[in-house]
């Protein structure tokens, strides 16, 4: 039973996220056609501050929140402390890019863009916080449904925008807009759940969560800088068209990234619920699904290399074409992707999280200096290499810590 519960709720992600990579495709081959080169590489940098903090609000809290009520199972009367504790956050990670947009060298226009693009993340973290409830009852499928209406209205904004002609800002604003329209749809269809969410705050709940939650966002944290120092550095250390090549092939690999993150989203209640019978149902369910992941990762990385050019060709146009390269060489990583995913999170339920931020701290330095010494020589062929490099790093020392946790496991029980 579970695992049908499983298949169903990893099939509405990915339903959403079908329909979000079809509404990507038509607004990046919009945006990219109306901006060009350099202005689809300063788009680019504004939406990926806030998309850079979006985690950094997020800090965790859910993964820690669901393990807490896994054993009392009052989440609906404790949401409205996860709630208030994330857009806490929320403001703290907005004030921070505020900061970073006047206080950086860029023009007025990449400045309010910046500006404009950080309010998104109130507007995220109460989705984010929505989700946890719907995690919790394995109803992705409302999710999902604010997801797949967000990106319908975002299509039919930017299909607007590139009518009249407009410019950067105005793109910027529908892509803020259309995140307010997804938490708002959340919120709504929340109430669909069997018990709605209690919005009363219990700051003793808040400050134990956040304070269990440390070590996942320090993780977080670094995952992101992981992620995301590429873009920073690329604008700084090359130029907005070089940005603007590499991201396009990115885009399309990044939307691929979420799908073992669909699959050990459904997975990990039931994963908890594993761990309380023993850690050979766990390891067992953690085999299989290694396996599905893995098979799904080569199909994936297969099909992407040889669909490159057509996608590059829709979503940018010739004036992109460099960007094929750049997507085949990062979808055949997918395999190394798929597999650190139920890694991460197995060492989460059974509670060894604390090691998690050391690694992703590890991975973050490796990629960053990567980009800062190779960049201006190798433009972002240094990027993808730090990519790549960096979440080798990361499977790597996963695996060390799973067998030792597994050696030791085996060893108590004798």
């Amino acid at each position: 039973m579970h695992w049908k519960k499983i298949a169903a709720n990893t099939v509405y992600q990915l339903i959403g996220k079908g329909v979000g990579v079809v509404s990507t495709i038509i607004t990046v081959a919009l945006v990219t056609r109306a901006l060009g080169v350099s202005q689809f590489g300063e788009y680019v940098l504004i939406t990926t501050v806030p998309a850079f903090l979006y985690l950094v609000a997020d800090f965790g809290l859910n993964a820690v929140f669901l393990r807490q009520i896994a054993t009392d199972n009052h989440h609906v009367q404790k949401f409205g402390s996860l709630l208030v504790l994330r857009l806490g956050l929320s403001l703290l990670t907005f004030l921070l890019a505020l900061s970073y947009a006047f206080l950086s060298p860029f023009d007025p226009l990449v400045k309010g863009g910046i500006a404009l693009a950080a309010t998104t993340v109130f507007a995220q973290g109460a989705y984010t916080s929505l989700n946890a409830l719907f995690q919790h009852g394995l109803r992705y499928d409302l999710s999902v449904a604010a997801g797949i209406i967000s990106s319908i209205f975002a299509v039919l904004a930017f299909i607007w925008g590139f009518w009249q002609g407009a410019g950067l800002i105005f793109f910027v604003g529908a892509w803020a807009v259309t995140t307010f329209v997804l938490a708002l749809l959340a919120l709504a269809l929340s109430w669909r759940l069997a018990e709605r969410p209690v919005f009363g705050g219990d700051l003793k709940f808040a400050r134990g969560l956040f304070l269990a939650a440390v070590p996942l966002g320090l993780t977080l944290i670094f995952s992101q800088i992981n992620w995301m120092a590429d873009v920073f550095l690329l604008r700084a250390r090359d130029s907005a068209e070089a940005l603007g090549i590499y991201r396009l092939g990115y885009k399309v690999f990044e939307n691929i990234l979420p799908i073992p993150i669909f699959f050990v989203n459904a997975l990990y209640p039931v994963m908890l619920e594993d761990y309380k019978r023993g850690l050979s149902s766990l390891w067992l369910r953690m085999r299989k699904s290694i396996q599905i992941l893995m098979a799904a990762a080569v199909f994936l990385a297969v099909g992407g290399f040889l669909l490159a050019p057509l996608i590059i060709l829709i979503l940018g146009g010739q004036d992109f074409s460099a960007s094929t390269l750049v997507m085949r060489i990062l979808v055949l990583s997918l395999p190394i992707f798929f597999l650190t995913a139920p890694l991460q999170w197995f060492l989460i339920t059974v509670g060894k999280e604390k090691i998690l931020p050391v690694i992703y701290a590890a991975a973050a330095v490796l990629n960053i200096s990567i980009n800062w010494f190779f960049i201006p020589r190798y433009s972002y062929f240094a990027s993808i290499a730090a990519t790549i490099a960096a979440e080798v790093l990361i499977l790597i020392l996963l695996l060390v810590q799973t067998i030792r946790f597994r050696k030791l496991a085996v060893k108590a029980n004798r």
